[in-house]
C-alpha cells in the first residue's frame, strides 16, 4: 500500500462498477488505493442482460477493498438508475458512509443491446437517454447541491 493517500478522508461514489473487467472497477481501485473511501453503484439485473454476462459482485466488492488503504471505508449500493427516483437513495448511501461525498464518477451506461441504426426506435432511445444522459445529469445535480452547501 503506497504512503502517499492524497484522497485519504474523502468519499468518492463510482457508478456501473459491476464487473472486475470494467472501467468502472480500475477507477474505483484506484481511487482507494488513493486513500478515498469507496462507494460502488451496480445493477445486476441489467448486467445479466448483457451478450457478456455479469461478474460475481462478491468478487467485485472484494476486489475493490483489497484497494483500499487502512482505515477507509467502503459500501455499495444496488440502484436501478434508468428510475429518476432511484437517485436520491445512491447519493444518501454515499453520504451515509463517512457524510460527505467529494468525488462522483459516472461510468454506468446503458450498452449491449444498440443494434444498428436500422434497429432503433423511439423506445430504444429513450431507454439509452434515460440510463446514459439523464441520470447522469440528474446525479451530478445532486452532487452540485451537496457541493453547495459546504
Amino acid at each position: 500500500m503506497s504512503s502517499f493517500l492524497p484522497l485519504r478522508g474523502r468519499t468518492a461514489l463510482v457508478t456501473g462498477v459491476s464487473r472486475r473487467r470494467g472501467i468502472g472497477f480500475a477507477v474505483a481501485n484506484k481511487l482507494a488505493s488513493l486513500g478515498a473511501n469507496v462507494v460502488i453503484h451496480h445493477f445486476r439485473p441489467d448486467d445479466l442482460d448483457l451478450p457478456w454476462g455479469g461478474d460475481d459482485l462478491d468478487n467485485v466488492r472484494a476486489g475493490v477493498r483489497q484497494h483500499l488503504a487502512d482505515g477507509a471505508l467502503f459500501a455499495d449500493v444496488s440502484a436501478d438508475l434508468s428510475d429518476p427516483d432511484a437517485i436520491p437513495d445512491v447519493i444518501r448511501t454515499a453520504l451515509s458512509l463517512s457524510g460527505r461525498v467529494d468525488i462522483l464518477v459516472c461510468n454506468h451506461a446503458k450498452s449491449g443491446d444498440d443494434g444498428s441504426i436500422l434497429d432503433m426506435t423511439a423506445d430504444r432511445l429513450s431507454a439509452f437517454w434515460e440510463v446514459n444522459t439523464r441520470s447522469t445529469m440528474l446525479l451530478t445535480a445532486e452532487f452540485a447541491r451537496l457541493c453547495a452547501e459546504r
